[in-house]
């Protein structure tokens, strides 16, 4: 065992060590408490993190990165999340060494003065291999050491200006929405009143927007729309007609709940020019944008209340096709408050035909404000069996 007496620059007291060989002294040094203390301010000075907001993605990349990160936090959850962005962002302490600290003074002189010990110790060894030795071990330990301090988490990458679409589908709240395999149908593409086929997730749309059944006949009646009492039109074949009977006979027994305490996010009129203009294999859809750092901390547990944003507005909301590409959508201006958990929500740019792409429109109309709402208590569990009276 070779004994080596080493001092660090601006120390005075020397670090005693011993090994068989440079390499061996070397390992040793580098777990020595007094040398991992005398990295300890320069690692403070540093104040290296990881997950640094102002990330590698810039401009169209960042959006479509904050997608991604959106789909896999609603898909599978906040861990899931964290690993995309740890494994797609994280920054490597010894990529931040090679490029911030090597040729700081105060580092150079701490290998020189490591190889300045061991050449005394080792004078048969080579000069220059015993500083890059120096080297490479002070890199190491400082990367761990960098590594060891450093209190971010993959969240803290997510810089405050990525904003992200989110889509959220009425009548899918119990889970990942479906929009495939699962949508709004009607005759010869069209789902106008007359030609849809009256189904859980239309009901959906209308429960949402709020206008109770004889409201909507009744403004759509106004409008020389009726569903209910088809008239037989002159190039109607027999089967047409039959169908639209059939149908009519579909939506006198069709009705879907409302709430008095909320308000009519759309009139009859605006109902009907979003199911003219929708097309078959469309799905509700409320589309909004919100700060993904923000969204994605916020408390889950508890209602989602979007509020307008800078342009008065809190998303578009409709119908809209996700497998062809279509659909129609309206600006929304109500309130609206949505249910606790990730249930209903989807990245709309990451799933098929997005929505952004597909109506070419200015992305910051959908910025919405949000706020979490009060959670719901559990109601308390009722006993299996009364208690006994007391005797």
């Amino acid at each position: 065992m070779t004994p080596v007496s080493i001092t660090l620059p601006d120390h005075r007291k020397p670090i005693e060590v011993a090994g068989d060989g440079f390499e061996a002294v070397l390992e040793e040094l580098g777990t020595h408490d007094a040398f991992v203390a005398a990295l300890a301010p320069i690692v403070e000075k540093e104040g290296f993190e990881r997950f640094d907001r102002y990330d590698q993605y810039d401009g169209r990349g960042r959006e479509e990165w904050g997608q991604k990160v959106l789909e896999k936090f609603l898909r599978e959850g906040s861990d899931a999340a964290d690993d995309f962005v740890a494994g797609t962002i994280a920054r490597s302490a010894e990529d931040y060494y090679d490029a911030m600290m090597t040729s700081q003074a105060g580092i150079k002189r701490m290998v020189a003065a490591i190889a300045k010990g061991l050449t005394k110790a080792f004078p048969e060894e080579d000069l220059q291999d015993l500083l890059d030795a120096a080297a490479n071990m002070l890199r190491g330990r400082m990367a761990e050491a960098l590594e060891a301090a450093d209190t971010s988490k993959p969240m803290d990458g997510i810089a405050p200006s990525i904003r992200v679409i989110v889509g959220f589908m009425p009548g899918q709240e119990d889970g990942i929405p479906n929009v495939e395999d699962e949508s709004i149908q009607g005759a010869d593409k069209s789902i106008h009143p007359e030609y849809v086929v009256p189904e859980r997730l239309l009901a959906a749309y209308l429960s949402f927007v709020n206008v109770p059944k004889a409201e909507l006949l009744e403004g759509w009646a106004e409008l020389a729309v009726d569903p209910v009492n088809p008239l037989r039109l002159a190039h109607d074949n027999d089967y047409a007609f039959d169908r639209r009977v059939e149908r009519a006979a579909q939506w006198a027994a069709f009705d879907w709940p409302t709430d008095p305490q909320r308000p009519r996010l759309q009139t009859p009129a605006q109902i009907l020019e979003v199911m003219e203009n929708a097309g078959y294999c469309s799905v509700p859809t409320l589309a909004f944008r919100v700060p993904l750092k923000d969204f994605l901390t916020r408390d889950w547990e508890a209602p989602l209340h979007l509020a307008p944003g800078h342009y008065g507005r809190v998303g578009d909301l409709g119908l809209h096709n996700f497998i062809h590409g279509g659909g129609h959508t309206l600006a929304n201006t109500e309130a609206v408050t949505l249910p606790a958990g990730r249930g209903g929500f989807i990245s709309t740019e990451t799933t098929a035909y997005g929505y952004a792409g597909v109506y070419d429109l200015m992305k910051s109309y959908l910025d919405v404000a949000f706020t979490d709402g009060p959670r719901q208590e559990a109601a308390p569990e009722e006993p299996a069996h009364s208690p006994a009276p007391a005797m």
